[in-house]
């Protein structure tokens, strides 16, 4: 299993996947809102990779050595939909996309730079 630190590139893939959902357009209409209710879940990857056809982050997150990772991203996340809840706007100026606000997430959690190498 893999366990903290993680490598950055794990992060990158997240980005990549998450540009690849936002850039499709099909994914417009999920709310912030939804985004934090499958956080909270705990099923926020499935939820991405059933938006992304069946494939998100390039499918990495398939491979079992990933799995710890993808749990322990929607943990961060969901600190994060904890401590900016109400917030997104004031903090990242996402209002409206669901996908938007996980990107900026995602660059906060690369910003605390806690549990990664290079």
């Amino acid at each position: 299993m893999m366990k903290p630190p993680y490598r950055m590139s794990a992060m990158a893939m997240m980005l990549f996947g998450l540009s690849v959902l936002a850039d499709s357009g099909k994914t417009d209409g999920v709310t912030i809102d939804e985004v934090k209710r499958h956080a909270y879940a705990g099923d926020l990857i499935e939820f991405l990779t059933e938006l992304g056809g069946g494939v998100f982050a390039s499918g990495f997150l398939d491979a079992p050595s990933w799995k710890e990772f993808g749990a322990w991203y929607v943990e961060q996340i969901r600190d994060n939909c904890k401590a900016m809840d109400g917030s997104e706007r004031h903090k990242y100026g996402i209002e409206n996309r669901g996908i938007c606000l996980l990107i900026s997430y995602t660059a906060e959690i690369i910003q605390q730079g806690k549990d990664f190498t290079l």
